[in-house]
């Protein structure tokens, strides 16, 4: 990537990762599982099924240790309404095959999009792995052909390995270009490899399993770990396989590679591509999710488990096949992970339609993870997030829908009015069903409506009380650049700013679409927070912490002294400051050639030794550097634990002075 291309991406990034965040997220989602006995479920997964009922499981407790109890079965919970709503269908209970179920987790759920072997499309793939080191194979498997109300067991696969404690982990499953069924997993068993990504292929529907083969490791560097993979075929015929790549820079990062026949994946030490955009990238356990939109290529969607430490309502899409990536709102809002609470930790994008997509994931919520699920319409990079709130902006006369004052009773008319930061321009847009959203005003909670059922163009939209009715139904259609037309439900009549150049006061109208700006509306989203950053150091793999005032570096990423926001630099909004999560209004500021966390004092020198100019990174991929506002050609930088900033020319200084914002 051009150096140049990357500045501009990194100003783009900066401009909406410092965005104000006047509300809280709402975006939590619908509960599929809750238990305060079952804190840290994981691995959660999602299929839509050939009647259209979606199907979840999830494995209940993390394996932190081989001689945990009290695992129970794994639960599947059906959804017949789009994901609005679940109920609990039916169990595997691994102790009924022989098998431990206190030894099984990292499962996958696949729904077989044609036959392979004797089985039809639409036969439902269960798989566990199995980390006791006394039974001979690390997957299991089972089969569903009644869409997951009754389970058969199925077969095994992945032999242990000749010293008996090597594992598997992660299975994934698809169909080759032939026709043949095909596991993906992550592999600890090979000499030589810490471990690698290996694939075995089945000719009789998973019964019998062979070829196997490593598609991504090196075992001339122990450091390499690849693992996760999560495969996705697109309309091209390309697969496309996503994993987390430890030990090569930039660690952690989302890789993928293709193939085009779901064997071949070049070789096995080129791990292919990051997902990422300016200093921004996928990091860890990816969940993915491709959408044939209608477009030439289609739109795929990337998300990993740390990516929501930084970022809790993002996630990553390409329209170009992965040639270039931008940042969108996800559909969960995910807050919390880390290395010992694993929210986030593997769960599932899932295509409903050519435009609403479905993550089912975990949410930590005060001292426990639930399994949740939430819905967004994508369209390209742009999406609407069930839950989330917004301000609407007309196009034609940069106005905002309103709803005339706090407290307004039902039936008051809807009018635009400039921008005033309150909560009476805030509309939360809750998807219902059919591609139509409801939008509620935060202040009262009161929704749009046309009155009375009128279908004459003109008519002016009102507060009422909700009452699900076509009425207070609405639909959005993207027109480009987050602008949108909005059509009723009832009426099929657009929301107009009832005419061009309208002033503040205009009472809002709905007419017959025209295809002019009056009727484009811009959504703005007010509910997402600043992100929270860690600052890893290029060349130590330690984090940019604070102890007893001065900036240094350390090993803890999840710390709270490492926790960073990103924030309109308070000498010039055009750079950055960095100011402490841990101690809001603190930030890391130079003096006397030293970095200090220091209490903004509002004098003119701290702020500006308190800014940064955010730069591409001086080495390295994917990575940032800071140079002093104040002082022109000094950078941050480490040297001997401690930050502090000076010039840079040599190829230590540039590697001491660049970081990773994670």
């Amino acid at each position: 990537m051009k150096k140049a291309m990357l500045l501009t991406l990194i100003a783009a990034l900066l401009v909406m990762g410092i965005s104000v965040a006047p509300v809280q997220a709402a975006t939590t989602g619908t509960v599929i599982s809750s238990s305060a006995a079952e804190p840290e479920p994981y691995y959660a997964r999602a299929v839509k099924l050939d009647n259209g009922n979606l199907l979840s499981t999830f494995t209940r407790r993390f394996p932190g240790n081989t001689d945990w109890a009290g695992m129970k079965a794994f639960p599947f919970y059906r959804s017949t309404d789009g994901g609005a709503t679940w109920s609990l269908l039916s169990e595997i209970d691994p102790n009924n095959y022989g098998l431990d179920r206190n030894q099984q987790g990292m499962t996958t759920l696949y729904v077989l999009p044609q036959k392979a072997g004797d089985y039809p499309a639409g036969t439902l793939l269960f798989a566990s792995t199995d980390w006791n080191n006394s039974v001979p194979y690390t997957i299991h498997i089972w089969r569903s052909t009644d869409n997951g109300a009754t389970w058969q067991f199925h077969s095994n696969l992945a032999a242990r390995g000749t010293a008996g404690t090597q594992r598997t982990w992660e299975p994934e499953f698809s169909v080759t270009s032939d026709g043949r069924l095909i596991c993906y997993y992550s592999d600890e068993r090979q000499p030589g490899y810490n471990q690698a990504i290996a694939q075995e292929i089945s000719s009789d529907g998973g019964l019998t399993w062979g070829n196997y083969s490593i598609i991504v490791g090196n075992s001339s560097n122990w450091d390499w770990r690849p693992g996760m993979p999560r495969v996705v075929k697109v309309k091209n015929g390309t697969y496309f396989m996503f994993f987390e790549m430890l030990g090569a820079a930039p660690n952690f990062a989302v890789r993928y590679k293709t193939s085009a026949n779901g064997v071949d994946w070049g070789s096995a030490t080129d791990l292919g591509n990051v997902v990422g955009t300016g200093i921004y990238r996928a990091s860890q356990t990816p969940e993915i999710a491709y959408i044939d939109n209608g477009t030439a290529n289609g739109r795929l969607y990337v998300r990993g488990m740390t990516d929501v430490i930084s970022s809790a309502n993002k996630m990553f899409t390409s329209g170009d096949y992965g040639a270039t990536w931008t940042q969108v709102d996800a559909p969960l809002t995910v807050k919390g992970s880390n290395q010992n609470t694993p929210a986030a930790w593997s769960g599932t994008l899932l295509p409903l339609s050519h435009s609403m997509l479905l993550e089912v994931n975990t949410v930590k919520v005060g001292d426990r993870n639930e399994i949740r699920a939430n819905v967004a319409q994508v369209n390209g990079d742009s999406s609407i997030v069930s839950g989330g709130i917004y301000k609407l902006i007309n196009q034609n006369n940069n106005l905002l829908l309103d709803n005339a004052g706090g407290g307004s009773p039902a039936g008051t008319e809807i009018i635009q009015w400039s921008d005033l930061g309150a909560d009476t321009q805030w509309w939360r847009l809750d998807y219902r069903n059919s591609g139509f959203f409801r939008g509620m005003s935060v202040n009262n909670s009161l929704v749009w409506e046309d009155p009375d059922g009128a279908t004459a163009p003109g008519t002016k939209v009102i507060l009422g009380t909700n009452n699900d009715l076509d009425t207070q139904r609405w639909k959005f259609a993207h027109k480009g650049s987050s602008y949108y037309t909005v059509m009723n439900g009832h009426s099929g009549l657009m929301l107009d700013n009832a005419g061009g150049g309208s002033p503040a006061g205009t009472k809002v109208i709905q007419w017959g679409a025209n295809s002019l700006d009056t009727q484009n509306w811009k959504l703005v989203r007010v509910d997402t927070e600043i992100p929270v950053n860690q600052l890893e150091s290029f060349n130590m793999h330690s984090y940019v912490q604070y102890q007893d005032g001065r900036g240094r570096i350390d090993g803890g990423q999840y710390s709270a002294e490492s926790q960073w926001r990103l924030v309109k630099g308070l000498a010039n909004e055009s750079s950055v400051s960095i100011e402490s999560v841990n101690k809001p209004g603190f930030y890391l500021r130079h003096r006397d050639g030293k970095v200090w966390l220091e209490a903004n004092d509002n004098s003119a020198l701290f702020k500006n030794d308190a800014t940064w100019q955010l730069r591409a990174g001086l080495t390295g991929s994917w990575a940032a550097s800071f140079e002093s506002y104040n002082i022109p050609g000094a950078y941050m930088r480490h040297r001997n634990g401690l930050l502090e900033i000076s010039t840079i020319s040599t190829a230590v200084d540039q590697q001491d002075a660049t970081f990773y914002v994670k």
